[in-house]
């Protein structure tokens, strides 16, 4: 099967979000960044690689940390606002799955929850391995699946229970690599050595009173289902889904239990 149809709707989504991205899936996103950069194993003068770059988190903190840093993303306008905020570093439009630099480029590639959006996280990763130098190392985060994630439980429960899942594109299953051996065994297909991986207790962050909103600007996934139902089945999973998530709100909005996965491994 392939998903052609979800891949485009992916790009054009990341597109269109990259404006509010960083006050919505960044403020889960950059919780990640330390233990991820921490897998890489970095000293100053290494290269490395961010793919799927967003705006450009993980590359501006290794820039930080005396890296020589860049980034790649699918999406034009992660592109831009990467360059807008991190104006001294290089961006470039780019597919994972076909990386547009020579073999043994860098000393680390990180990918922030990045490959589930792939329609081929195998051939993504086997670009960043073809990348790495010798004995450099790929570092990737996944969200942990619904049976170990608050937030992703109650909403494809919510999900499940009102919306008909049939009306979106088919898409990969986001949570194939949220178990460790499938994706250690991915890993080790695209050739990389000595797999880890660290569970992290991260926490969606959403601002307001409205977290069915905000969670429409968070990722593109979520809302591709819910925009492919009828008008009144929006309003029941809005309504639905603030409700679920009333046990989790704060004075400024809501904090859930949203944890999350690094994943790491060596090129020979």
């Amino acid at each position: 099967m392939t998903f052609d149809a979800f891949i485009a709707a992916e790009k054009q989504g990341w597109h269109d979000r990259a404006a509010a991205y960083a006050d919505h899936t960044a403020l889960a996103t950059i919780q990640i960044i330390p233990a991820l950069l921490y897998a890489l194993a970095i000293r100053p003068g290494h290269r490395l690689l961010d793919v799927a770059c967003g705006t450009g988190h993980v590359a501006g903190a290794a820039a930080a940390l005396d890296l020589t840093a860049q980034g790649v993303d699918y999406a034009p306008g992660m592109v831009a606002a990467a360059r807008s905020r991190f104006p001294d570093l290089t961006f470039a439009e780019a597919d994972a799955e076909a990386l547009p630099f020579p073999d043994d480029s860098f000393d680390a590639v990180a990918c922030n929850m990045g490959l589930f959006h792939m329609g081929n996280p195998l051939r993504a990763t086997s670009e960043a391995t073809r990348v790495l130098r010798p004995g450099g190392r790929f570092a990737f985060s996944q969200w942990t699946g619904p049976a170990d994630s608050e937030l992703y439980a109650r909403l494809f429960t919510a999900l499940t229970d009102i919306a008909d899942m049939s009306r979106a594109d088919p898409a990969p299953n986001a949570y194939a690599l949220s178990e460790t051996e499938p994706a250690f065994q991915m890993m080790r297909d695209a050739g990389l050595s000595k797999p880890t991986v660290t569970r992290l207790e991260t926490t969606l962050i959403a601002r307001g009173d409205d977290f069915f909103s905000f969670f429409m600007q968070f990722g593109v996934r979520v809302p591709l289902i819910v925009q492919a139902q009828d008008a009144g089945v929006q309003t029941r999973l809005r309504d639905r889904i603030n409700t679920d998530m009333a046990p989790y709100k704060t004075a400024t909005g809501y904090e859930v239990p949203m944890p999350s996965l690094v994943y790491a491994g060596t090129k020979p």
